[in-house]
């Protein structure tokens, strides 16, 4: 029970710290997790869930989520595409949080 109560405190902070508590209209900027060559990029005006995949890269162990939605809401621009290298930290989509 205790490493269960550690475990979700540390998600907790992690949550925090990654600044994903979001209000509605917020438009969020989202950076890749991950370096690669793009392999698909959500559109912008799509609605998205939290957690939805929003860009694939192809990595090392092969196409590979590379930012997923914080929180429900519509991309509103897409500043990677297809076939383009991206670097870990680059901003490639935002959504507005709704």
């Amino acid at each position: 029970m205790k490493h269960r109560k550690i475990t979700t405190g540390i998600a907790a902070a992690l949550v925090a710290a990654a600044g994903i508590c979001a209000e509605a209209g917020q438009v969020m900027a989202l950076p890749s997790v991950l370096s690669g060559r793009v392999v698909s990029v959500a559109a912008p005006g799509t609605e998205v869930k939290e957690g939805q995949v929003l860009v694939t890269v192809e990595a090392l162990a092969g196409a590979v989520p590379a930012v997923r939605a914080p929180a429900d809401g519509v991309v509103q621009t897409v500043s990677a595409h297809p076939g383009e290298s991206v670097k870990q930290g680059d901003t490639v989509v935002a959504i507005e949080v709704r």
